[in-house]
């Protein structure tokens, strides 16, 4: 059975999961090699805050748990993606 839990209480995973920011779900991935978290949509991924919560099996978690909890280093804020030049232009 899969949970919701705190992300900072947890190792990082090692694939992609389920995140949540406030009402939002998205599907996040950990990149160790540039110590990052990324969000992954059809067609790329975007650098984004550590996410307050993933979605991950209870088994996986029991196995995972950190000892303590991680200190979060960034506020998951403004979490959209970028505009295009094009959109930016306004017309006079």
């Amino acid at each position: 059975m899969k949970q919701w839990l705190e992300t900072r209480t947890l190792e990082y995973p090692a694939g992609t999961v389920s995140g949540r920011f406030g009402a939002s779900v998205m599907f996040v991935a950990y990149s160790r090699w540039q110590r990052q978290w990324f969000w992954v949509y059809p067609g790329g991924e975007e650098r984004i805050a550590e996410p307050p919560h993933i979605f991950v099996d209870e088994e996986w978690a029991r196995e995972h748990t950190l000892p303590a909890p991680r200190a979060t280093l960034e506020k998951a804020v403004n979490i959209r993606r970028k505009k295009g030049a094009a959109q930016m232009l306004l017309g006079l």
